[in-house]
């Protein structure tokens, strides 16, 4: 059972929490990291595991109680990946407020030419496989209905704009 910090619609922190999976009321938001890792012209981007819905999507998670967005999302790199970049190439790109649902999403980028995908260790029970696709090959992802909504939403609106 995870716990979550709310915020509000700017992303101050409410001193309030929340179990991960309950509702929250309108002006009151769980958090959660995304990152874009980018290797020269293409994405490193993952297909979810079946019970998170096959769905293909970029590395992040939720930001539980006492977290931080970039705390968050080096643990979501380690994780799901099996990858510990340095923290000086993390970047961060923005931190919004996702129009249809009550979650502030903190977004960061990740460039980096080595990372050899045969040294990946996945975490199976989130993701099923990974590989590197072009914006095009995203695009059409996105437009079959294939892709996560939200990471879509960042990946057309902050990460290729």
């Amino acid at each position: 059972m995870e716990i979550l910090d709310l915020y509000d619609d700017n992303g101050k922190k409410l001193n309030e929490i929340i179990t991960r999976g309950e509702k929250t009321e309108n002006g009151k938001n769980i958090m959660l990291s995304v990152i874009f890792i980018k290797n020269k012209e293409e994405y490193l981007i993952q297909k979810t595991s079946k019970e998170k819905g096959s769905k293909y999507s970029s590395t992040g998670g939720h930001v539980i109680h006492g977290e931080d967005g970039f705390t968050t999302i080096k643990r979501e790199l380690n994780e799901e990946l099996g990858i510990n970049p340095k923290e000086d190439d993390i970047k961060f790109v923005t931190t919004f407020k996702y129009p249809s649902k009550n979650c502030i999403f903190n977004v960061y980028k990740l460039e980096i030419d080595n990372l050899n995908l045969d040294t990946i260790k996945l975490q199976e029970s989130e993701v099923e496989s990974i590989c590197y696709l072009n914006k095009e090959k995203i695009e059409k992802i996105i437009e079959e209905g294939n892709f996560l909504e939200s990471h879509a939403y960042i990946f057309k609106n902050y990460i290729i704009n």
